[in-house]
């Protein structure tokens, strides 16, 4: 397959994705105290008000929570060894649940990142990343949630500096506590491992562990860490990359839509010693969360 037809497949998932998204999400405010709440069957957000800011923080930091919602972000690595630039990040993760039917009785969690990355400086390039997604089977317990499904990573980038030029599939687990009102706590993670692809390039085989941990503030504030992966390259001895950092957000409305905007930061404290990983990092996250109707 050509780099041409990649991009014409890159371009037209990323217009489905977000349509779909959108279609299957009509804005409705939950921070109203008259609001509907999301029919995602916990019951936690009815009241609204501030109880209702309080779990729509716990819910969009909770990766298995079954909230729609489409996530952007934007993140800058101000400096990164052997460049002369910084380098940057935004991407945008549509997030759809499907609810149990007769014919697959499980909730499912689908989730598309698509990233457009720029490199540093010498050879700085900007545009469309490798795209992933994963198909989350979220299972309630008395104690929060937990999941597991597939994980997959398509050879979308523009240029070769921008992805890994594999196809890659493997695992997905998460598991999140949420029995205190006020703390949602766990961790996501994720094993792609190339099956094909361009023979040029080396294989790809990656555990990438996301933690999450949000503690609720007055006023619908949050803080925690959230959103930084630590990465260990099975391809290179298990190579770790762990970041250590703080984030700090709030869930309102704009109009009658409810949103949360946070920003978090990050010091890689463990990484490899070769040149092009970022010594620190920042990003500012905005959500939009749509009523979740379930069909």
């Amino acid at each position: 397959m050509t780099q041409q037809s990649f991009n014409r497949i890159s371009t037209a998932l990323v217009g489905l994705v977000l349509l779909c998204s959108l279609l299957h999400a009509p804005a409705q405010s939950l921070l109203e105290t008259n609001a509907t709440p999301p029919q995602v069957g916990t019951g936690r957000l009815a009241g609204g008000g501030s109880v209702a800011g309080r779990a729509l923080a716990n819910q969009a930091n909770d990766p298995t929570a079954p909230l729609t919602l489409i996530q952007f972000s934007g993140g800058v690595s101000p400096h990164v060894p052997g460049y002369d630039s910084p380098a940057s990040l935004f991407s945008i993760e549509p997030v759809t649940p499907i609810f149990p039917s007769r014919i697959f009785p499980f909730q499912q969690l689908l989730k598309t990142t698509i990233p457009f990355p720029t490199t540093p400086n010498p050879g700085s390039r900007t545009g469309l990343g490798d795209i992933s997604f994963f198909d989350l089977i979220s299972i309630k317990q008395s104690w929060g949630r937990w999941g597991f499904g597939p994980a997959f990573v398509f050879p979308t980038a523009t240029d070769k500096a921008l992805g890994q030029g594999k196809w890659q599939a493997g695992p997905a687990v998460a598991i999140i506590y949420t029995g205190d009102p006020n703390l949602t706590v766990g961790f996501s993670a994720e094993n792609p491992i190339s099956f094909a692809g361009a023979s040029g390039r080396p294989d790809a085989n990656a555990l990438s562990i996301t933690p999450t941990l949000t503690w609720n503030l007055p006023d619908n504030w949050f803080a925690g860490y959230s959103d930084f992966n630590f990465v260990f390259d099975w391809e290179n001895n298990g190579r770790a990359t762990i970041p250590v950092g703080a984030q700090v957000g709030r869930v309102f409305n704009i109009g009658r839509m409810p949103v949360s905007l946070s920003i978090e930061g990050a010091a890689n404290v463990v990484k490899p010693s070769n040149e092009g990983v970022p010594d620190w990092q920042i990003n500012i996250e905005f959500t939009l969360i749509f009523k979740t109707i379930r069909h």
